[in-house]
């Protein structure tokens, strides 16, 4: 709430008591306490009106008073409560009784509870101009411009010669200022949420696109690594197997060499020995008969 508007609610508030035709007779306890009450000793008057409130028959205006007391004390919720209780009483002006407990509510800074005694206040009777105006303030109290400003102008209509008209009339100009730079503010707010939402957009795009370019590269680069991995295993592969043919061909050669020259080693061995004539071992005996 701008400090204007402030200003305008404190200079608005009021406070004011309307009393109508009231039922039943006053007792003495009740004139007591009502002189009390004139001579601005509202705590005598309060020991008056609670002995009033105990007889048997209760004249309508004691809740009033006695509520009136107790505010006057500083005892709200006392005061609160007289009026909320008379407000059950058949023959009280519950017009009355909600008004002033709405401005109790209010001095105690219950605004939401003090706008419902106000509108009870209203539904016994429409017309009553001092209960519009105060829940008007009371919706200003809870930064809720656009009813304020409503009752504020049916407070004019209902009062249009009110004392306070031309201070309405300005702060209903202050409203009006006020709805006019919320709406703007709001609709700046849209369109920077707007533009942060397609900002935000962009880059979540732009995140995604390149999410699938890297997911695109990193897959490329596992296939070509993997594809280097095979043609290292296969140039591994063909150089075991190479390998291993040199090493079968060597030991071939070895074996064959070995077997030349296991067969050139018997091929001489049998050369010493010769089955032919020219080796023919003669021997000499003689004959010896018996």
């Amino acid at each position: 709430m701008s400090k204007k508007l402030r200003m305008a609610v404190t200079v608005l508030f009021l406070c004011a008591v309307s009393l109508h035709a009231q039922t039943g007779t006053p007792s003495a306890a009740y004139q007591k306490g009502y002189d009390s009450f004139s001579r601005n000793n509202p705590q005598d008057a309060i020991v008056w009106f609670q002995q009033a409130l105990v007889e048997t028959s209760v004249y309508s205006l004691t809740y009033n008073y006695l509520g009136l007391c107790y505010y006057q004390t500083g005892q709200f919720q006392k005061s609160l409560d007289t009026y909320i209780l008379g407000t059950q009483v058949p023959e009280t002006d519950k017009r009355v009784l909600y008004y002033n407990a709405g401005n109790t509510c209010f001095a105690m800074g219950l605004f939401e509870r003090a706008e419902e005694m106000y509108t009870y206040a209203l539904a016994a009777d429409p017309a009553f101009g001092s209960a519009i105006l105060n829940r008007a303030n009371a919706h200003m109290k809870q930064n809720d411009y656009t009813e304020a400003a409503t009752d504020y102008r049916r407070y004019l209509a209902v009062e249009p010669d009110a004392d306070q008209r031309q201070q309405i009339e300005l702060l209903l100009a202050l409203l009006d200022q006020e709805a006019a730079d919320r709406e703007a503010e709001a609709e700046r707010q849209r369109q920077e949420a707007d533009r942060l939402a397609a900002q935000n957009e962009r880059i979540s795009q732009q995140q995604q696109q390149y999410a699938e370019e890297k997911a695109e590269r990193d897959a490329a680069a596992r296939e070509a690594e993997n594809e280097r991995l095979a043609e290292l295993e296969r140039q591994l592969a063909e150089q075991a197997a190479a390998e291993e043919a040199r090493k079968a061909a060597d030991e071939e050669r070895r074996r064959k060499l070995l077997e030349e020259i296991a067969q050139s080693l018997a091929d001489n061995d049998s050369e010493g020995i010769s089955a032919g004539t020219e080796g023919v071992i003669e021997y000499e005996y003689e004959e010896e008969l018996d």
